[in-house]
């Protein structure tokens, strides 16, 4: 793999070649004005063969050099909404920038990878694309009126761990027993999904506000059903599940048709029973379930963006 620095002066130069868009609304565009973008952070697009889609990626570089295992991963569902997220949280060469210079020096963190995977669209939530890669083979009606199509996860999961996890291991040593999975909404039920039917490639998860009333709550059945998660020679389990207390049961009243929407899909419910089931289940595994007061559906993603990383690169 090319040093650090050579990775950053390929990034300067990369950035040095983008146009900024023409705005048909700008009239006249200052000299000085120039395309934004997220420091640290490579840019590439993958079709998929799998899921026969295109995504952009986003590579959120590393501060410092690996450990002897490699880099661990970050691997980041809905990247064009959730990357920017890590900002705050993102390790960096100089920890002195990080925060006020009132607080502490702090200690050196561990080196990490993050790789967060947005849809060709630009969009920050392509509602159709992640409503079908995100979500299982329904058994029953989905309980989404906007999007058309459901159940690619197996698609898409082949697509991150057989074709782009193998792109991103051409150029950084990655940890073989270091990979996190984190998702919101959708993409929390598909971290729950691979959790319960495919383990053995992520040793930890992150599961915000997951969907689990998808399909008649099928994932919540089949954790009814066996809660148990054989994850082979990994080393230990670590799973978070966290939902907004608000999501269910709000400190303020809402319209009654609001109300009954949340109280049908019970998410808070469902997300409190996950995290029983799978600690009774599991005895061994690190499981924590985060029930978060005064936040809804979207803090959610906030809440988990600024935490995940970590908890992702924590030894």
């Amino acid at each position: 793999m090319p040093p650090l620095p050579t990775l950053l002066r390929r990034l300067a130069t990369t950035l040095c070649t983008m146009l900024l868009p023409v705005l048909a609304y700008a009239d006249g565009i200052p000299a000085g004005w120039r395309a934004a973008t997220q420091s640290d952070t490579l840019q590439f697009d993958i079709a998929s063969r799998h899921t026969g889609s295109s995504y952009t990626v986003l590579v959120g570089l590393p501060h410092a050099a690996p450990s002897a295992q490699g880099y661990p991963v970050l691997w980041m569902l809905d990247g064009a909404a959730s990357y920017p997220l890590t900002t705050l949280s993102r390790p960096r060469a100089d920890a002195a920038s990080q925060g006020s210079r009132r607080e502490q020096a702090r200690a050196p963190r561990p080196a990490g990878l993050i790789v967060a995977v947005a849809y060709a669209s630009g969009a920050p939530f392509d509602v159709d694309g992640r409503a079908r890669d995100y979500t299982p083979v329904p058994d029953a009606t989905t309980g989404d009126k906007l999007s058309p199509q459901f159940g690619g996860a197996v698609a898409f999961r082949k697509f991150l761990v057989e074709e782009l996890r193998p792109r991103i291991a051409e150029h950084f040593p990655l940890d073989p027993q270091g990979h996190t999975l984190f998702g919101f909404s959708y993409g929390g039920l598909f971290t729950v999904d691979t959790l319960l039917t495919d383990p053995t490639h992520f040793q930890r998860y992150w599961a915000a506000s997951p969907s689990l009333w998808f399909s008649n709550a099928l994932l919540a059945r089949r954790l009814a059903s066996s809660a148990h998660v054989n994850t082979g020679a990994a080393t230990r389990l670590t799973v978070m599940l966290t939902v907004g207390e608000e999501e269910q049961y709000p400190t303020a009243p809402l319209p009654a048709a609001r109300q009954e929407h949340l109280n049908q899909r019970a998410i808070v419910d469902h997300v409190r029973n996950a995290g029983s089931l799978l600690v009774t289940a599991n005895p061994n595994a690190r499981i924590t379930t985060t029930v978060a007061r005064d936040h809804d559906h979207f803090d959610m993603l906030m809440h988990g963006a600024r935490r995940v990383v970590d908890f992702a690169f924590a030894p």
